[in-house]
């Protein structure tokens, strides 16, 4: 049995840190080129996810009342999670209205935080760190399938998104990120 998981929003271990993994790294690219290939999904459902994706970037870009510049977009298997910060509430409600206008989307789960005051934004090196770490831990995890699973990091909360192949593994996933 699959394990859908929508999002999970967790709290990024902050007392480590890994300047080095913000760094580029090859082979990210090629593990990810790789597991493109062992994705549970068929070639028309990940073109599928690309074009939801793009196709709501670009309402995004061409609405003048959309925050895009903070706002990042998880989609798999037509579920997509909204990741990243937006100004105001109001900002919140209109990223979602003009992402939600693609009637493949199956869920849409707002996961966008708004920023009270200058300085929420949080740290770009350290949520590219904490990326890059998940990446590494569920890439290496007995149990886990993180081929389909897709994560963002977003003011230092750890937005997780895919599908497990059981509760076990989805449980599995989440006590590692929490590692």
């Amino acid at each position: 049995m699959r394990t859908l998981i929508i999002a999970i929003a967790l709290l990024a271990c902050e007392s480590a840190s890994f300047p080095a993994a913000a760094q580029f790294n090859p082979l990210t690219i090629v593990g990810r080129a790789i597991s493109t290939t062992m994705d549970m999904r068929t070639k028309d459902e990940v073109a599928n996810d690309v074009e939801i994706s793009t196709e709501a970037n670009k309402r995004l870009l061409d609405d003048k009342h959309a925050e895009w510049k903070g706002v990042s977009l998880l989609v798999f298997a037509q579920h997509l999670v909204l990741a990243g910060a937006v100004r105001s509430g109001e900002a919140r409600k209109i990223v979602e209205e003009v992402v939600k206008k693609d009637r493949r989307i199956r869920s849409l789960r707002n996961e966008l935080t708004v920023i009270r005051k200058q300085g929420d934004e949080g740290s770009l090196v350290g949520d590219t760190a904490t990326n890059t770490k998940i990446d590494a831990v569920l890439t290496a995890a007995k149990g886990i399938s993180s081929v389909n699973m897709r994560w963002k990091t977003v003011n230092g909360h750890v937005v997780l998104m895919g599908v497990a192949q059981s509760k076990d593994e989805a449980a599995l996933a989440v006590s590692k990120i929490r590692e």
